[in-house]
């Protein structure tokens, strides 16, 4: 482990977990970023990789603070090991699959600096690292946005959006917002409901206040959980379009497997059961029991799917008791009524944009 920076402006934090060569990558873009005279910190959380991610980050990056924990502890978890005892104003987080622009960590620290203190987290432009081209007829794997059907092509001219930032769904869904998007025509307005954990600046003095990452969720939602406790709080989440960072979507977890489906799934309830108002709540977790009864008695999922969703039923149940607890600590500490926080929900969209190819059909969050 290298020495921590004393006093740096910025503690940039990205966790990762058998990814070497995506590390890699993005370690070094952090080496190549012009600061300006800012001073920062980086810490590299490694979640008990077996494929030698820690001799490569002491061979080829002594500049980064390696934190290696002795167990899997997700990405909640991994981060808290650093967002629990930063001592430095603010700090980056950074997916181990996103490589950041050289101008990402000063655009992010001078953006917060001119920022009201109750603006606790900015989010950065996430944009997909394939490009893409618009699709003919005859394409397959064909990726479809709002605002057109693309097919991933190296030397194509499009980039699509990854995040701009979570939004949460009046139905209880979370999502990127922008997912899939002409990065050339998306211009969304600067407020936003949530940050996306893939890349974003949070005041440390916020995360005192209202805690770091819920461990309980290990992956998956827990960016836009701790979002709706900063908006509970009367914080202000805002997205910073300079920042921008290329990301290899699902690199880590895959879109679509097992792993995926299960947090994804479990966590939405999670968030909601602790967040949200009670009638909120209540009508998402019997949908979600009423939907999973239907596909299981008539067959209109595979197998794996239904043993996915029980798995999900099995762990909240499990869960609900420990998050009616915290439900119940933040209606005391809160400064602004849950009702109030729900007036800033999305409706669904009208068109919707599924998964990262067209076979996919299921919202995307973030990461």
């Amino acid at each position: 482990m290298t020495r921590q920076t004393v006093g740096a402006d910025v503690t940039v934090v990205t966790v990762t977990y058998n990814g070497i060569d995506l590390v890699d990558r993005c370690l070094d873009a952090l080496e190549r970023q012009e600061l300006g005279g800012l001073t920062m910190d980086v810490v590299v959380v490694d979640n008990a990789s077996t494929d030698g991610t820690p001799d490569l980050v002491a061979a080829r990056h002594p500049g980064a603070r390696l934190v290696a924990s002795p167990t899997n502890l997700g990405f909640a978890g991994g981060n808290n090991l650093v967002l629990d005892t930063a001592t430095s104003p603010y700090v980056i987080l950074l997916n181990n699959d996103a490589v950041p622009e050289p101008d990402f960590v000063a655009t992010l620290v001078r953006a917060m600096d001119d920022a009201p203190d109750e603006v606790a987290c900015l989010t950065a432009t996430v944009l997909l690292a394939q490009r893409f081209r618009l699709a003919t007829a005859d394409d397959a794997d064909v990726v479809d946005g709002p605002d057109g059907a693309y097919v991933p092509d190296a030397t194509g001219s499009v980039t699509l959006v990854n995040s701009t930032g979570n939004v949460v769904r009046t139905d209880g869904f979370g999502m990127d917002r922008g997912w899939l998007a002409d990065a050339a025509a998306h211009h969304p307005p600067e407020d936003v409901f949530g940050f996306c954990g893939a890349a974003a600046i949070l005041r440390t003095s916020a995360l005192r206040d209202v805690g770091t990452f819920d461990e309980d969720f290990f992956l998956y939602y827990e960016d836009t959980d701790l979002s709706w406790r900063l908006r509970l709080a009367g914080y202000q989440v805002r997205h910073c379009a300079a920042a921008v960072v290329h990301h290899e979507h699902a690199a880590s977890t895959g879109e679509g497997s097992e792993l995926f489906r299960f947090h994804d799934g479990r966590n939405r309830l999670l968030m909601l059961v602790k967040n949200a108002t009670a009638a909120m709540a209540t009508r998402a977790v019997l949908r979600y029991l009423v939907t999973t009864a239907s596909i299981a008695l008539r067959r209109r999922q595979p197998w794996p799917m239904v043993r996915t969703r029980l798995r999900v039923i099995g762990s909240f149940t499990r869960l609900l008791p420990r998050m009616l607890g915290k439900r119940r600590r933040l209606t005391r500490s809160a400064r602004t009524a849950r009702a109030q926080v729900e007036r800033l929900l999305a409706a669904p969209p009208a068109k919707a944009t599924g998964g990262f190819r067209r076979e996919g059909g299921t919202d995307t969050p973030s990461r």
